[in-house]
């Protein structure tokens, strides 16, 4: 593996890669709100045949922070931009994505707005879909309101406040702490503004389940499976993805990191996948 800082559109990335020769399709792996590529680690060991790229997004774990942010910065089009950048970067005529959570969401729209048809096939891990599984990016929303939008209260509400103590009090368990070991390297705005942008394009729900998010992945023309783990709060997006005939795979793991809580069956479904 290799790991290294690399200036996509003007913004500098980390991105962790191995590209094999006979590596089969790369895989681009995408992290969640606050989380870095860390926690898509275990790739590399448990997919050791393939060519695996796993970026930090922009504002979040080792890349950059942008000085002064505006609402374009930590924006869904500009993450997806800088992807897409990076897959021009490593001249890859084919792809398959791993999204986790918020990861799911920028996938979801890089497959979207895929013109080339570049991305062959989407694994998305819990991404978000359904309005009520925005549990995060809610209270990070009540919190900056809160905070009078000050993005320095925000930041000790994230890093010392009410999210430090859910993420190692109140959900205390080995994924949570790896999360809470990422998000302390983001930057709050960063934070704040892609749980603001979540929560919007989520809004106006209606009663089957569908709003800008969930009509986005349902629609994809590109072939894509929903892996959700055992939480309740999935409940509404598991009913969701079958109710319009969607692909799902769930999982026996209790947490939001099920490439964490069940790394070994995750990742063994992620590789056949990626032979079928």
């Amino acid at each position: 593996m290799k790991a290294e800082s690399i200036n996509l559109l003007g913004f500098e990335i980390f991105v962790r890669h191995r590209i094999k020769e006979g590596g089969g399709t790369p895989v681009l792996f995408i992290h969640g709100l606050g989380e870095s590529g860390r926690c898509f680690f275990d790739a590399f060991g448990l997919l050791p045949g393939r060519s695996l790229i796993v970026p930090d997004l922009l504002g979040f774990g080792k890349s950059q922070k942008v000085e002064t942010d505006t609402d374009t910065n930590y924006s869904l089009p500009r993450q997806v931009e800088i992807l897409n950048a990076l897959v021009e970067y490593f001249g890859l005529d084919a792809l398959t994505i791993v999204g986790h959570s918020y990861g799911g969401v920028v996938g979801t729209y890089m497959c979207m707005n895929d013109s080339a048809g570049i991305i062959k096939k989407l694994v998305n891990a819990e991404g978000c879909i359904a309005r009520d599984t925005l549990v995060e990016s809610s209270n990070a929303m009540n919190a900056l309101k809160t905070c009078g939008y000050d993005m320095a209260e925000f930041g000790k509400w994230l890093f010392e406040g009410g999210f430090k103590k859910r993420a190692l009090e109140d959900f205390e368990s080995a994924s949570t702490i790896k999360y809470y070991d990422s998000v302390i390297e983001c930057d709050p705005a960063a934070f704040a503004r892609t749980s603001m942008e979540l929560v919007g394009r989520a809004e106006g729900e209606d009663k089957d389940g569908n709003n800008e998010i969930s009509e986005a992945y349902r629609d994809l023309k590109v072939r894509r499976v929903y892996c959700a783990g055992a939480r309740a709060v999935i409940n509404s997006t598991k009913r969701y993805i079958t109710a319009n005939g969607l692909d799902l795979r769930e999982f026996s793991a209790v947490s939001h990191w099920i490439m964490l809580d069940n790394r070994e069956e995750f990742y063994a479904f992620v590789d056949g996948y990626l032979r079928s």
